[in-house]
């Protein structure tokens, strides 16, 4: 296929400009999301998903052998095994079958693999009619759609869309009432299962010690598509092979907790081979109740070259549990039909790629944030995060960027241009500049939501002397201050204060630069070779700094400093990015382990906060408890809990600027959590994150004010003598 950004922009405002979607996502994510965290709140979920993490990677590494063991076990209980490189293979194959056993009709059970090799379409053109007998996959049959979750292929629909279906199927009137719609599934379905000449299914797992296919259902049309008909085939990628029961078991604990909530889905099927019978005078014969033969195609389709891969080989453990869909703030927004292509989500960035070649998903990854919340909820610990962004930078290779997109990124690249940029900007704010935010109109849908940072008269760096001229005599610790662009340009008093408070915490503290900025905006955005080239700057310029720690407080640039610079050097710089990470310590748990050991309290500064975890602090280093006990301890301040108060506010660097629509409806609702509490003040400590939420409450005419942890500590613990920032 060919990468469109018409057809991209069409499917987005489709969705953008669908009540009813977005009413749908809401309905079952919501439901999704807190059935999953309640299902893995019952168990040992680190030690679990780390335990299968391992199995499913010992598979990977292991699956030209599983291969080989599962063809031999199987074919020993009479299943007949085929290997298909690819889809078309795949295709022959199965309507090769078709024919020889003259089938009319199929059914079939929800399958992800069928919809990879477009398997329905493909027996329709031979004469074959096919029937879906999951739920969800019968109302997309009927509304000739295509699914849009892993789990929940019509998780788009609304129950009254649904009951519209319906009436159209049957001629009369359904309610759009859950119970009912279900029965017209099972009276319309029931036919087509005691009629079927063939049933295919996919496969949750393959099981090589034995030769077995495991399925994991909740409605029981899988055991019947299983059992009916004469003929079973199951097509199932090789990804799916697992060494043993136990291996089958432990994918158990964990599939149905992350996929829909429950301990244990109503059936469990372990399948090998076709049905049989010794009960007469213990001779075997084939074909009892069940089918009378079974045929099993090892799909591939890119999955060999995966596994070749040393990063998307990780992308093979997964399981199809979905829950990176289900916890995505862009795909709550958009739903899959934006957000992916065959398979949906943050998985299906990654998956697509080596399926249906980069132009599947060419545009469709722009909608990541990089929040990392997918990474955060996978059972199989897949890096999904760096691993969409590997498939960005592919895609910006692939078809490029916009012209001012690469522009304004190469400015930014060096530190002249950086200078040239922020002197422009300073320039063209004048008339519209206003309490610290700019809106101005001839930026349009830019600005129709959310006001811009007023870039400072003072960047952070001019007041350098000034802070090193406040360090304590007797310093315990020397740390290299290194703010991020967004601190030293547009809210230097927050860099200042978070200066001050490690200071005023004990710390020698002394403000450092790379040449540039450390590559964060180039990165997120697929702009590799900028990226790199000023990994490799920022590295030159830290390693030779004289610290016991190297802090910033940007969470998103300490990351990037410390764990994106070794995903993309080649080895030499690797090793030297390597020990400049040892040394990267964020602001917010410095200051928390700086306190911890002095005892500091400030003054009770007697407000209500409500505190936003930014994704990086809470998805990726874990942060979490420290900002709010600082909070509490320190400033005496009380803090009152947001709902969601770890989704992403919409901001993701430049995402917020190319799909200002989509960062609007994620805005909104971390307003909205953020408002009910009645807070005097919302707390973040990343610099986008302030940005982006004190711009659109200022768009709104909101008076909530928004600051910087350390700007609140730094007021709690100044001296009285001490003027503000």
């Amino acid at each position: 296929m060919t990468a469109s950004k018409t057809k991209f922009q069409q499917r987005l405002n489709r969705a953008l400009g669908s009540k009813r979607l977005a009413t749908a996502l809401d309905r079952a994510l919501t439901t999704l999301g807190d059935r999953r965290d309640a299902a893995m709140a019952q168990l040992d979920w680190p030690s679990l998903r780390h335990d299968l993490a391992e199995r499913r990677g010992a598979a990977v590494e292991h699956m030209p052998e599983l291969i080989e063991r599962f063809t031999r076990e199987a074919e020993a209980v009479g299943t007949r095994v085929y290997r298909a490189p690819d889809a078309a293979e795949a295709l022959r194959v199965v309507a090769g079958l078709c024919r020889a056993k003259g089938a009319k009709l199929v059914v079939k059970s929800k399958s992800m693999a069928t919809e990879e090799i477009h398997l329905n379409q493909h027996l329709e053109g031979e004469g074959v009619r096919v029937v879906e007998t999951d739920l969800g996959e019968w109302i997309i049959q009927l509304a000739r759609d295509r699914p849009s979750h892993l789990i929940a292929p019509a998780i788009h629909k609304t129950r009254e869309e649904v009951a519209e279906l319906f009436s159209k199927e049957t001629g009369r009137k359904i309610p759009p009432d859950n119970a009912e719609l279900v029965k017209v599934a099972r009276e319309r379905l029931r036919e087509a299962f005691l009629n079927a000449d063939i049933g295919i299914t996919g496969g949750n797992a393959l099981i090589a010690e034995t030769g077995t296919l495991m399925l994991v259902t909740n409605e029981g049309n899988a055991d019947l598509a299983t059992s009916l008909p004469a003929v079973h085939i199951a097509i199932v990628g090789i990804d799916k092979l697992v060494p043993t029961m136990e291996d089958a078991v432990a994918m158990l604990k964990l599939l149905p907790r992350s996929g829909t909530g429950q301990k244990i889905t109503s059936y469990v099927q372990f399948i090998t081979g076709p049905s049989r019978s010794a009960d007469i005078e213990q001779t075997l014969t084939i074909g009892v109740h069940g089918p009378k033969e079974m045929h099993v195609v090892l799909l591939d389709n890119g999955r060999t070259a995966m596994r070749e891969d040393p990063a998307f080989r990780d992308a093979l453990r997964c399981i199809r549990c979905g829950a990176c869909s289900t916890v995505c703030p862009s795909y709550r927004v958009v739903g899959g039909h934006v957000f992916g292509h065959v398979y949906t989500g943050p998985i299906g960035l990654v998956l697509s790629p080596w399926h249906h070649g980069i132009d599947s998903v060419a545009y469709e990854q722009n909608m990541c944030l990089g929040c990392n919340a997918c990474d955060t909820v996978c059972p199989v610990e897949i890096p999904l995060a760096a691993l969409i962004n590997d498939v960005r930078a592919k895609a910006v290779e692939r078809i490029g960027m916009s012209t001012a997109k690469r522009v304004a990124l190469g400015m930014w690249s060096t530190r002249e241009g950086l200078d040239r940029l922020f002197s422009w900007a300073h320039l063209l704010q004048g008339p519209f500049a206003r309490n610290g935010v700019v809106r101005p109109p001839f930026l349009g849908e830019l600005v129709a939501e959310k006001s811009l940072p007023r870039v400072a008269d003072r960047p952070l760096h001019y007041r350098a002397r000034e802070i090193a001229d406040a360090n304590p005599p007797a310093a315990k610790m020397r740390i290299a201050f290194f703010p991020s662009c967004l601190i030293d340009r547009l809210l230097p008093d927050a860099g200042y204060a978070a200066a001050r408070v490690l200071q005023s915490l004990g710390a020698e503290v002394h403000l450092t630069y790379a040449d540039s900025c450390c590559g964060l905006p180039q990165l997120n955005s697929g702009d590799r070779v900028h990226a790199i080239a000023m990994a490799q700057r920022a590295i030159e310029r830290l390693e030779g700094v004289d610290a016991d720690w190297i802090t910033s407080p940007s969470a998103s640039c300490a990351i990037t400093i410390s764990d994106d610079y070794l995903r993309i050097l080649d080895a030499p710089w690797r090793a030297r990015a390597q020990r400049v990470s040892r040394h990267i310590k964020p602001f917010t748990r410095l200051a928390d382990e700086l306190q911890r050991a002095s005892g500091a309290r400030g003054r009770r500064l007697g407000l209500r906060v409500t505190y936003h975890d930014a994704c990086q602090s809470q998805n990726v280093l874990g942060i979490h408890d420290e900002p709010r006990r600082l909070l509490r301890e320190v400033a005496g301040v009380e803090v009152s809990e947001m709902a969601e108060s770890a989704v992403c506010c919409g901001f993701g660097g430049t995402f917020s600027f190319d799909y200002p629509e989509v960062a609007t409806r994620i805005l909104d609702r971390k307003l909205a959590n953020a408002q009910a509490t009645a807070a005097d003040l919302i707390v973040a400590d990343n610099p986008g994150c302030l940005t982006h939420i004190r711009g659109g409450l200022d768009a709104r005419g909101k008076r909530t004010r928004v600051a910087h942890l350390a700007e609140v500590l730094w007021e709690s613990l100044r001296p009285e003598s001490v003027a503000g920032t």
